[in-house]
């Protein structure tokens, strides 16, 4: 299992009304069995949004293009974060 984290940003703030356990939730509810996803924490700041994960993958890059592979999931479909998009590594 590796802790990995990927960043989500946008050009101007965060809507007041988006929280970090909706991000989460988003997140979650955009995971499939085959990404293995464990635990999941957000933390949002005016601008950005944090995401680490515990993954169950053999390698830390494979954990991260897996969580990465699901917050582009989560971006595309989820409304609420409509604006947002994974910041480059």
């Amino acid at each position: 299992m590796h802790l990995v984290a990927v960043t989500l940003i946008r050009p101007g703030p965060a809507p007041s009304q988006l929280t970090a356990e909706a991000v989460t939730d988003l997140v979650w509810s955009h995971s499939r069995r085959e990404d293995r996803v464990e635990h999941i924490r957000t933390r949002i700041d005016l601008d950005h949004c944090r995401i680490a994960a515990a993954m169950i993958a053999d390698t830390p890059d494979t954990a991260t293009a897996n969580l990465r592979r699901v917050c582009e999931r989560a971006l595309q479909h989820a409304p609420a974060l409509r604006g947002w998009h994974l910041a480059r590594v």
